[in-house]
């Protein structure tokens, strides 16, 4: 759900990096997109899942990207899944976001509901429309999530499961507060500050969720998202990986963000 508070939080965790550090990630921004216009994946191909979150780098920090030729490109995307349909959406509303002066782009600018009649059941994670995580992709505030509750107010990626999903959780509680569930979030943070599945992306996802929600991290995650930094001025998913990408540096600059 890249709306303003999703990218405020980003920027604000940009705004912790030194400014050598900011410099690097803007020249590793701009020299990553393709002549398509398009960012590449971790394996070189032009995609549109990694060309949203390079735009997102881009609003951030403030990086030269080719816009037009990026617009080019989308206008002719017919991606079949949920997920890039999402970032096709996403990316177009960025590029007209980029357009705007900084300071107008201070004022709302809600993320859109968005609704892929024409989507099979197959094209949705999990092959559910309904799911935590589809509906969080869509923004889509007016579902009811109660099917995939448990009882101690975690949130399954099944309906019907008894485990829960740190993604699963993430989504409901964005979409739907409560203090039960963003309790039952926040017990899950390890000492290291990471959360369960100790990747990136799940512990920015949860401290994302539990920052828009207005409670704080039980733990500080300042050791493993320095574990996670790269020279390239990207981040890794998790400490052990020696190489950076677009997807992840969104993530840690949430993750900083969310507990500024």
């Amino acid at each position: 759900m890249f709306d303003l508070d999703f990218l405020r939080t980003c920027t604000a965790g940009f705004g912790r990096m030194t400014d050598e550090a900011q410099a690097v990630l803007r020249q590793t921004v701009s020299l990553a997109q393709r002549p398509d216009g398009l960012f590449p994946d971790r394996g070189g191909q032009g995609d549109l899942y990694y060309t949203l979150f390079g735009l997102c780098l881009a609003y951030i920090s403030g990086a030269t990207v080719e816009r037009d030729a990026c617009a080019r490109t989308l206008e002719h995307a017919a991606p079949a899944d949920l997920v890039h349909r999402a970032a096709l959406a996403h990316s177009r509303n960025l590029l007209k976001l980029m357009k705007l002066p900084r300071t107008i782009r201070k004022m709302p600018f809600p993320a859109p509901a968005l609704d892929f009649p024409d989507l099979p059941d197959a094209a949705f994670p999990q092959g559910d429309r309904y799911s935590p995580y589809s509906c969080f992709l869509r923004n889509d505030t007016a579902t009811d999530l109660s099917a995939y509750r448990l009882p101690d107010g975690l949130y399954s990626n099944l309906k019907g499961a008894s485990e829960y999903g740190v993604a699963a959780t993430s989504a409901a509680l964005c979409l739907h507060p409560d203090e039960t569930t963003a309790a039952a979030l926040a017990g899950l943070q390890d000492p290291d500050g990471t959360f369960p599945g100790g990747d990136l992306l799940s512990t920015a996802v949860s401290l994302y969720a539990l920052h828009r929600t207005g409670h704080a991290a039980r733990y500080d995650v300042c050791g493993f998202l320095s574990g996670c930094f790269r020279p390239t001025g990207l981040f890794a998913a998790v400490p052990a990986d020696p190489f950076g990408d677009l997807e992840y540096t969104v993530y840690g600059l949430l993750a900083m963000g969310a507990t500024a």
